[in-house]
């Protein structure tokens, strides 16, 4: 046996043969784990880049770039359809022959945020006349909003108009700008500093009315923080801001009762990456699409006259599509409101002419005449069956 001097240690060939191999072993050993260890890690950051936001930190736009990274995880495909400017509104015939006050929740894709189809071109003129003409009641915000505002800007224009549609919208990363081909505007791809100003171009870029609502942590109640409202429909949305979503919708029927639990239970459960839809409908007698008042009668208020007749022609089945979402980074809630105009006509020839009528009489008593259905229900229905 030979024994060999390591410094103050006399160790044998049985020892050294026996020792080095292991250690090695050991090494290898913990390198592969401190590797697995490490991608794990990296795992874990990007399955949830938000984990170390800040709430009370102010974001830049280069945190809202990166961290709308996982937000965007399930993605946006271009659509294929060149002529989609040529293509006419989806019919969305959503009324039923009972009308049940529910919140009628839909899963929804974030390729469905937008339905774009041929009254794009005119109803994006008619949204920047409006909010020229209007700017005080078609654009409002608070300074609440700022931090959710510049992330739907970013999201919308950076990402999800020349993403989805690149043959309508395209982004020049050198001029950092964004054109709208339809409309001829280019925009810059940061959101501009005034947060009117940036709603401003949402609104002469999207057709869809959007309201954004933020948590009141005081209240954990939800908030009307800043809105584009082209197309209401009797609400005048910069008289709601601030407003808890109860007080909002508090002069609709049976809201109090039947929708208001169940809607602050959902505002607060859904989160980040689930996308929801649903459907409001009611008949209108114009084609007026700016309607912050008219076309609802509230209580203590009289009636207007019954109508003896109706022109289906000129009398409209008005559906309203609403997407919801939260945003990543602000975590606040993006209400889009896309507004459908039907002649009646239309609807009857269709072969939908019974059904819509029995939808008109399967009216709560009280939402009908919130609706105004005293005023046109008999004379609608008669026009649709005949």
């Amino acid at each position: 046996m030979v024994v060999r001097n390591f410094g103050p240690f006399l160790l044998d060939d049985s020892f050294v043969y026996t020792f080095f191999p292991l250690l090695a072993i050991v090494g290898v050993v913990l390198y592969v784990k401190s590797k697995e260890a490490s991608k794990l890690a990296k795992e874990r950051v990007a399955a949830a880049p938000y984990s170390l936001w800040e709430p009370n930190r102010r974001p830049k736009p280069n945190d809202i770039k990166n961290m709308l990274s996982s937000f965007l995880q399930e993605p946006v495909t271009p659509t294929t359809n060149i002529d989609i400017l040529s293509s006419p509104p989806v019919p969305f015939r959503p009324y039923k022959p009972i009308y049940h006050m529910t919140m009628g929740i839909e899963k929804c894709v974030p390729n469905d945020l937008f339905l774009l189809d041929s009254s794009y071109p005119d109803r994006i003129a008619l949204r920047k006349q409006l909010t020229s003409q209007y700017s005080t009641i078609t654009l409002g915000a608070s300074p609440l909003a700022t931090d959710a505002i510049q992330e739907l800007y970013t999201y919308l224009i950076s990402h999800h108009m020349p993403s989805r549609f690149p043959h309508l919208f395209t982004v020049d990363t050198e001029k950092s700008s964004f054109t709208n081909h339809v409309s001829g505007d280019t925009h810059p791809l940061e959101p501009p500093g005034p947060s009117l100003a940036a709603l401003k171009i949402l609104a002469s870029t999207v057709e869809e009315d959007i309201l954004i609502l933020q948590r009141d942590p005081q209240e954990e109640i939800y908030r009307l923080r800043a809105f584009i409202a082209c197309f209401p429909n009797g609400f005048d949305s910069s008289q709601k801001m601030n407003l808890p979503l109860r007080e909002i919708h508090e002069p609709v029927p049976m809201f109090k009762e039947k929708l208001a639990p169940s809607m602050d239970r959902f505002f607060n459960k859904l989160e980040v990456g689930k996308w929801v839809k649903r459907f409001n409908w009611t008949i209108s007698t114009h084609n007026k699409l700016f309607l912050p008042t008219e076309n609802h009668v509230y209580e203590g208020e009289e009636i207007p006259d019954e109508l003896e007749s109706v022109d289906l022609e000129t009398t409209y089945l008005r559906v309203e599509r609403q997407v919801l979402f939260r945003l990543p980074v602000s975590k606040a809630m993006i209400f889009f409101v896309r507004t459908y105009l039907t002649p009646l006509k239309a609807v009857k020839a269709e072969g939908q002419g019974e059904a819509l009528a029995t939808a008109i009489e399967g009216m709560p008593e009280k939402l009908a005449f919130y609706k105004r259905r005293g005023v046109w229900g008999k004379a609608v229905t008669v026009a649709l069956r005949a």
